[in-house]
C-alpha cells in the first residue's frame, strides 16, 4: 500500500512489488544527504526550514508532509518512491496527519477570521476613544484569540529560515509596535500625572501607580502586535507555501 502511494505521488507505476531498501525515510534522507555532501544546513536553507527540523526527519522524530515531500524529492532529484520504501510507520503518521490536519485548518480558520475581527474592532473602538466595558471585553477576547494562535498555529519555523527573511521580520515587528505607539500615544500623555499630582503624591504610591501603568501599555502593546504580525504574516506565509 505504501509502495502504491508512492507511486501515485510520483506518477511511476512501474513495478509496484519490487523490493524496498529496507530503510526508514530518515535512514535514507540522511544516506542520500551524505552522498550528495550536503550538510543538514544547507539543504534546511533549501527546504527553507530549520536545520532542527532536518534532524528531526533524519532522526525518525517527525516526518515531513506531503508537499514538503515533493520539495525534498526536486533537491536530491529522487523519485518519492525511493524516499518512501518500506517505512510503514510513515504512512501511519500521514493518515493520522491528513485528519488532523483538516480539522487543526478549519480551527486555524476560523480563529484567523475571529482574532482579525477582534484586532479592528479593538483598534476602531481605541480610534474612537470609546472606554466602555464592551472595549474591555474585546480586550480580554483579542488577549484569548492571540494566544490561542499563538499556541496552536504550526509552522512559525518557516518564517525566518534565513538571515534576510528574520531581519525582515525583525522589521516588520518593530513597524507594528512602532504604528500601535504611535496610536496609543495621545491616551499615554493624557494619563501622564501632573505636576501638581507628583508634588502631592507619596513616592511609593507614583511609583506602584507608574509600574502599573507601564506594564499595562507594554501589556497592550505586545497583544496588538502580535495580533496585528499574524494577520499578516500567516496569509502571506500560506501563499508562500502553496
Amino acid at each position: 500500500m505504501l509502495r502504491s502511494l508512492a507511486c501515485l505521488l510520483t506518477g511511476d507505476w512501474y513495478d509496484i512489488n519490487m523490493g524496498g531498501t529496507g530503510m526508514s525515510f530518515g535512514e535514507n534522507f540522511k544516506f542520500v544527504r551524505q552522498q550528495k555532501h550536503l550538510t543538514q544546513a544547507a539543504v534546511a536553507e533549501e527546504l527553507h526550514v530549520a536545520r532542527q527540523t532536518i534532524s528531526s526527519w533524519e532522526n525518525g522524530r517527525s516526518y515531513p508532509d506531503i508537499g514538503m515531500l515533493v520539495q525534498i524529492s526536486t533537491v536530491y532529484d529522487l523519485s518519492l518512491d525511493y524516499l518512501l520504501k518500506e517505512d510503514l510507520s510513515m504512512l501511519k503518521h500521514y493518515e493520522v496527519q491528513t485528519t488532523t490536519s483538516r480539522r487543526q485548518q478549519r480551527l486555524l480558520s476560523v480563529g484567523y477570521g475571529i482574532n482579525l475581527g477582534l484586532l479592528v474592532v479593538s483598534y476602531c473602538l481605541d480610534f474612537l476613544q470609546i472606554d466602555s466595558s464592551f472595549s474591555e471585553l474585546i480586550s480580554v477576547a483579542l488577549i484569548v484569540m492571540t494566544f490561542t494562535l499563538l499556541l496552536n498555529y504550526p509552522h512559525f519555523d518557516e518564517w525566518a529560515t534565513t538571515k534576510r527573511e528574520g531581519w525582515t521580520l525583525f522589521g516588520l515587528i518593530m513597524m507594528l509596535f512602532a504604528l500601535n505607539l504611535a496610536l496609543e500615544w495621545p491616551d499615554i500623555v493624557a494619563a501622564l500625572p501632573s505636576a501638581s499630582t507628583v508634588a502631592h503624591t507619596p513616592s511609593a504610591a507614583l511609583a506602584g501607580e507608574a509600574s502599573g501603568f507601564l506594564f499595562g501599555v507594554v501589556w497592550h502593546q505586545f497583544v496588538w502586535t502580535m495580533a496585528a504580525l499574524m494577520a499578516i504574516e500567516i496569509p502571506f506565509q500560506r501563499l508562500k507555501r502553496a
